[in-house]
């Protein structure tokens, strides 16, 4: 149950990010550059997604208990949230190709697979990572005898 609730807030974190790029990118006259409001909402993506890895790990038996429910969170949201948020960003992420280049029909689709396996990939392996920390962080220290 905590794996579906960290995967599903996970995956909202990441929904929240593509909506906002999408609209961010169909309102850029000019060539699309990474401005202040980009870097702001990838740096709160990133932040909302390792509390929500770190809290998973801390409320896993033991390490390998949170290796593994990082994983599986990871790829649940990296494979449904990455294929969402390609869904979102696919007519801005066309629509922005459009106006510099003349791509094959296929070159954007496949750009979006390719980030959804990255995705997928990043996701898995960060996941384990930060809930293994989230795990291993929440342990209590030695205790010390009374001075």
């Amino acid at each position: 149950m905590r794996i579906a609730v960290a995967a599903a807030a996970l995956v909202v974190v990441g929904a929240i990010e593509a909506t906002v790029s999408a609209r961010q990118l169909e309102t850029i006259a000019g060539r699309p550059q990474l401005g202040s409001g980009g870097l702001l909402l990838t740096a709160g993506g990133l932040l909302a997604s390792t509390a929500v890895y770190l809290l998973l790990g801390r409320a896993a038996r033991d390490e390998r208990d949170a290796l593994r429910a990082g994983a599986v969170a990871g790829a649940l949201a990296g494979s449904i949230g990455g294929a969402l948020r390609a869904y979102l960003v696919n007519d801005a992420v066309r629509n922005a190709v459009a106006r510099y280049a003349s791509v094959p029909d296929w070159f954007v689709p496949a750009a979006l697979a390719v980030f959804v396996t990255l995705s997928l990939a990043a996701s898995v392996i960060g996941g384990a990572a930060l809930a293994w920390m989230g795990r291993r962080f929440s342990r209590p220290g030695p205790s010390r005898p009374p001075a």
